[in-house]
């Protein structure tokens, strides 16, 4: 993969994931490999406790099935992206999610930070409020 900036990486993965969330498809989800560090982290903001973070995922693999969950599909969740921004090795992206669940909608806004080494996703930090939000 050739070097691009960490904002043009970025997108470039949540337009594939999207693309494999959509269409379900073992090559589409082998593509998002391309992106990620093998052991990339993904960490949860914590609602209040003794710890500012929970890590949820330790690896590539762990992170595509997770993608795979029926939660991420697209039929069930959608994510608009309205904000990217690249600062350093990090890149921002903030995106309106709408999850359906039983003929309603749940939507929230869900912040990601990217970031970004040798042209790799090396970790994933998300804020997002989990109150209430549709089992799945």
């Amino acid at each position: 993969m050739a070097v691009r900036t960490g904002a043009d990486l970025v997108e470039a993965y949540l337009t594939a994931a999207s693309t494999a969330r959509t269409t379900q498809a073992d090559a589409d989800f082998e593509r998002l490999r391309a992106f990620l560090a093998d052991d990339v982290t993904v960490r949860m903001a914590s609602p209040w406790t003794d710890s500012p973070w929970r890590t949820v995922l330790t690896s590539a693999a762990e992170l595509i099935a997770r993608l795979r969950a029926p939660v991420n599909q697209g039929s069930s969740l959608t994510t608009e992206t309205v904000n990217l921004v690249e600062a350093g090795g990090d890149v921002l992206v903030e995106q309106l999610s709408t999850i359906r669940r039983a003929e309603q909608s749940h939507v929230s806004m869900v912040c990601h930070i990217f970031s970004v080494v040798d042209d790799r996703i090396t970790a994933i930090r998300a804020y997002r409020n989990d109150l209430d939000i549709p089992a799945g």
